[in-house]
């Protein structure tokens, strides 16, 4: 499969920022109602707040690579976004089982429970005693 046209693909992401960021615009005169649920207002506002620290990290690695410099250095703050997003979403999750909002009928709960194994296995190491 060919590679886009990048000037097609730019003008795409171009014309569909501009879009979200009108119905986002047009979102908050809504959410200031104050008319909804507050989990609800919770979700969306880490959702918003992920995206956010998306567009800085796209923001600067293009920065970067316009200055010639490493634009890779700007990995580690994504991984470590990563860390505190995840940590958020373990969080949320560990609330919603407690209020048993989550249960084994809940799709895809074999294949996160599957992962987080596989995550704890891969973190183990990095905090036995010794190493």
């Amino acid at each position: 499969m060919a590679d886009p046209d990048p000037q097609i693909t730019e003008t795409s992401v171009t014309s569909r920022l501009a879009a979200a960021t009108a119905e986002l615009q047009i979102l908050e005169e809504q959410v200031k109602s104050g008319d909804l649920d507050a989990r609800v207002l919770r979700e969306f506002r880490n959702a918003v707040d992920h995206i956010r620290s998306t567009a800085w990290a796209v923001q600067q690695w293009v920065g970067l690579e316009q200055k010639q410099q490493d634009p890779y250095s700007v990995l580690p703050v994504m991984s470590a976004e990563r860390v505190r997003r995840a940590t958020q979403l373990c969080e949320d999750l560990r609330h919603d089982l407690s209020n048993v909002e989550i249960g084994i009928e809940t799709p895809g709960l074999a294949n996160l429970y599957q992962a987080i194994e596989e995550l704890q296995q891969q973190l183990a190491p990095l905090f036995k005693k010794g190493s």
